[in-house]
């Protein structure tokens, strides 16, 4: 809580010392903000994946039978792993539905293959200006959890633990992973999770993306229980300073979209239409 409190005011002080308005740092991504569901949907952001990277992953209607487990049912908005739920059979995934339907009937689910990959990374960016070719701020954490096969790991996870490992690429490795980046989309504030089997192979590309996070995504890095004050300190005073220029870059448009607001009411309208959602995903139904 501590270190969100302090991003947050460090944040505002560097808007205010470059001339930004702070409030409009939920413009940052707004191109891909879904106006017809009210969210940074992940199913429309999953299609933006490309194919060697993606999961397969379908809206739940709870009529879906997966050939292959582990599965995992996620909200199609939330944060920090709230309300996901893994399935490691059919008997387990129809009792997760039973029990999603009774407690929280009006939010929709999608269903999420397993990810391939014995290790899984955080790559996290900032980028100002994306017609200079690089990323302002880059780091790379694992979240390490040697309890779990399938864990789903977060920050509320007590059998997960962050590690920044950011010092053990190379600027070209790291330029490399920003690239990377750029081919899902030209993000100013991102978070991406992914799961590979080593260093080696997330350099190579060989990884599948589990998640990319556009509205809060905090520097997962600064969760590293190595870093002292001083270092997590000096991380948020350089990444906010680059955040505040990103946000001063934010090309004035006639309407912006409301996008807090309807993030936040998201769940509590009872006739979200899935239509679309539907459309996205009819293509790709022979994984199962």
């Amino acid at each position: 809580m501590h270190i969100t409190v302090i991003i947050i005011l460090t944040y505002i002080a560097c808007c205010l010392r470059v001339g930004a308005a702070p409030w409009k740092f939920f413009q940052l991504n707004a191109r891909y903000f879904s106006k017809d569901q009210g969210i940074f949907s992940k199913l429309f952001i999953d299609a933006l994946i490309p194919d060697r990277w993606r999961l397969f992953q379908v809206p739940d209607d709870a009529m879906v039978c997966p050939e292959r487990y582990p599965v995992f049912l996620k909200p199609e908005w939330g944060q920090n792993a709230h309300g996901i739920h893994r399935a490691d059979n059919f008997q387990e995934l129809q009792k997760i539905r039973q029990s999603i339907q009774k407690l929280d009937g009006e939010q929709k689910y999608i269903l999420q293959e397993g990810a391939p990959g014995a290790r899984e990374f955080e790559i996290f960016s900032i980028d100002v200006s994306k017609h200079d070719g690089q990323h302002d701020v880059v780091t790379v954490t694992e979240a390490v959890n040697d309890t779990e096969v399938f864990p789903i790991n977060s920050k509320y996870n007590s059998n997960t633990r962050y590690v920044d490992i950011t010092d053990r690429f190379s600027n070209s490795d790291i330029s490399l992973l920003a690239q990377y980046l750029d081919n899902v989309g030209q993000f100013a504030i991102s978070r991406m999770s992914v799961r590979a089997d080593s260093l080696e192979e997330l350099i190579a590309g060989k990884f599948h993306v589990i998640e990319v996070n556009l509205f809060l995504p905090m520097p997962i890095n600064l969760l590293d229980d190595s870093f002292s004050w001083s270092m997590r300190l000096k991380f948020i005073g350089r990444a906010m300073m680059s955040l505040a220029l990103a946000t001063k870059a934010i090309k004035p448009v006639d309407k912006s979209p409301a996008i807090f607001t309807r993030m936040m009411l998201y769940g509590r309208r009872k006739n979200t239409s899935m239509r679309s959602l539907n459309k996205l995903a009819s293509a790709r139904r022979t994984f199962l």
